[in-house]
């Protein structure tokens, strides 16, 4: 009765193997998966979400291919179909050919090594030459890839974004970091003005530890939050437009105002 077991699930494609040792353990393998519908709307948001542009883009959607090769008609109905959940990935440009990049900094980081690389700043004519980067992650805002790490050029944490960083002679993974060594990223803390019009119900929570401080007479509120940098805080609030304003600490208000003025020179009459 075993051996007919056996025979049936290989037929199905599943591999039962057998251990050596007594009792004997039996291990199966592969085999076809079956999928309840909300499995199959998973999958496709999965599908859906990963844009042709995402640097793994090709690895994701040839798993997803594997998993769904043997559907049924209806199941590739329900697979195939669009989607009303949509949550899409969408680089602002192509990033599929920093893959092999992307999976070296990925090594580094899970290795806790030290990265040697010759980074182009968009404000700089020539690229900047970081000799060891400490690496904590890789994150994913405003539409760009971001290697985040502490450069010991400068004494601070970096987001350096991927598409930037020269895959060049300059390039190597280095010595592992030592047990002791890490170096905490320090938020800003900082304060802005949100306008009534948006201050009404719930607040989006953009920033980190973001709370309201504050409840004005018109119904503006002052809210206090944590960023990981000062790029991102003032790239974050322009998105608000007039709606919100930069108030604290003094130092970041003067970027923020300096960003402004260059935009309103580009469009002055």
């Amino acid at each position: 009765m075993l051996d007919r077991d056996i025979a049936y699930l290989h037929l199905l494609g599943i591999t039962v193997e057998r251990s050596a040792t007594r009792p004997s353990v039996f291990t199966l393998r592969g085999g076809t998966l079956l999928f309840t519908e909300p499995e199959l709307r998973i999958l496709a948001l999965l599908r859906d979400t990963f844009d042709e542009s995402h640097p793994q883009s090709q690895d994701i959607h040839a798993l997803l291919n594997r998993l769904t090769s043997h559907l049924t008609r209806h199941e590739q109905q329900l697979y195939y179909q669009r989607q009303a959940l949509q949550v899409p990935v969408q680089p602002a440009i192509d990033y599929t050919p920093y893959a092999a990049l992307t999976a070296q900094l990925e090594t580094a980081i899970a290795a806790r090594q030290l990265v040697r690389f010759a980074y182009w700043p968009a404000e700089k004519p020539t690229p900047t030459l970081h000799r060891q980067v400490e690496p904590f992650a890789i994150e994913y805002y405003e539409r760009h890839f971001y290697f985040v790490g502490y450069s010991f050029n400068t004494g601070q944490i970096h987001d350096f974004r991927i598409d930037r960083i020269q895959e060049d002679d300059h390039f190597a993974l280095l010595e592992r970091m030592p047990p002791e060594m890490a170096h905490e990223r320090q938020l800003i803390t900082f304060r802005y003005r949100l306008a009534a019009v948006l201050a009404r119900g719930e607040i989006s929570q953009r920033f980190a530890n973001q709370r309201v401080i504050e409840h004005r007479p018109n119904g503006d509120v002052i809210i206090e939050a944590e960023g990981r940098s000062s790029f991102f805080i003032r790239r974050t609030l322009l998105k608000y437009a007039g709606n919100a304003e930069l108030l604290e600490p003094a130092w970041l208000r003067a970027e923020m105002a300096a960003d402004v003025a260059a935009l309103a020179r580009l469009y002055t009459l």
